[in-house]
């Protein structure tokens, strides 16, 4: 009787190890991420693909195979969005970029945020969606929507929506922003941008 346990203890192990490895990290690099990383996604996970050398065709059946593999995958998702939205697939584009952005994803929640902001098809045209969704981005650390998010704050395009920052929350987030800037263009931008912040808080 002990014999038994003592295999099927082995058995079930072995079986799990097994569906283990069948199940692929959050952070395994896929044939979707080889296809559809974009460059400057902080969360990519391999080296991204500019958008003029992506291989739609390869790119969208990749990413469509590996969502469902990977469901609850974000960065998955937001790639799948991607390459939908260069393949002319706006519809498909539009949910999985908004479904990758509610679950978290910084990039997407940028991303989504432009597609408001510029009013394209099957978003809601409200700058208010956008700063919601920038806000969430800049918050986790996404840089460039920190410097959208201050571009629309600092010239009033916020003014109708219930902001969810402080001027001196803000600032904190810019100067962040500015001590991580590499291109000397962007750090400039960012350090006017906290000028200006600051003669208006001190308005």
């Amino acid at each position: 009787m002990r014999t038994t346990r003592i295999v099927v203890a082995a058995v079930f192990s072995l079986l799990s190890g097994v569906a283990l490895a069948a199940t692929p990290s959050s952070k395994t690099v896929t044939e979707c991420d080889r296809l559809a990383s974009h460059p400057e996604d902080p969360d990519r996970v391999t080296t991204g693909v500019p958008s003029h050398k992506v291989d739609l065709q390869k790119a969208v059946a990749a990413c469509k195979r590996e969502l469902e593999r990977q469901p609850d995958n974000p960065r998955i998702r937001y790639q799948y969005a991607r390459v939908s939205a260069y393949s002319g697939d706006w519809n498909t584009a539009v949910v999985e970029m908004k479904k990758a952005a509610d679950a978290g994803y910084r990039q997407a929640q940028f991303v989504y945020g432009l597609f408001v902001d510029r009013k394209r098809a099957g978003v809601p045209h409200d700058v208010c969606v956008a700063e919601k969704y920038w806000l969430m981005a800049a918050k986790a650390g996404r840089r460039h929507a920190r410097v959208q998010y201050a571009d629309h704050y600092l010239n009033g395009k916020f003014s109708g929506c219930q902001t969810g920052v402080t001027a001196a929350e803000l600032q904190q987030l810019l100067a962040s922003a500015a001590a991580e800037a590499t291109d000397f263009f962007e750090r400039m931008l960012l350090t006017t941008q906290l000028r200006l912040l600051a003669a208006k808080t001190n308005q």
